[in-house]
């Protein structure tokens, strides 16, 4: 047998793993990189166009609750308090006016319990994070009760 083994093997006829510190190195490596940053940041600052007032109307009906229905919102119901009402909220989207506005108004009409989401502050916060914090702790225990376990029985 020949005792002649050439750069970049082992033992005969074996490939030797470069570390990743020298396929870094290599020139190619970087221009992929490059290519792949410059991909991501282009799709990534694609801004989506404005919805369009339909859009914003459907989705404004679906948030804002009938007021004389039970749990219902002014798109589900026909009572005739949501049919004018319906009919305001598109109003105001055709005159500009931003979401956020006409929920306001609809709140300073109707109260806070207006809306059939969450407001963001006070208690509505609690109400959505509390369960939320519980699940995830309770995946962080059983996550780590598994993982000791599974340590124990590797060690026995």
């Amino acid at each position: 047998m020949s005792a002649d083994i050439g750069p970049g093997t082992g033992r005969e006829g074996e490939r030797v793993r470069r570390p990743a510190s020298s396929v870094l190195a290599s020139r190619p490596a970087w221009v992929i990189v490059a290519v792949v940053a410059v991909v991501a940041l282009s799709i990534g600052s694609v801004h989506p166009t404005q919805p369009s007032s339909s859009v914003r109307i459907a989705h404004l009906d679906s948030v804002i609750k009938c007021p004389s229905c039970v749990d219902l919102s002014i798109a589900q119901s026909d009572a005739p308090i949501a049919v004018g009402l319906r009919a305001e909220v598109a109003a105001w989207v055709h005159e500009g006016l931003s979401d956020t506005r006409i929920e306001q108004l609809v709140v300073a009409r109707f109260g806070a319990q207006a809306l059939l989401v969450p407001s963001g502050s006070g208690v509505d916060v609690l109400l959505w994070a509390v369960p939320a914090s519980v699940v995830g702790g309770a995946a962080v225990l059983l996550a780590v009760y598994l993982w000791r376990r599974r340590r124990l029985e590797a060690c026995q």
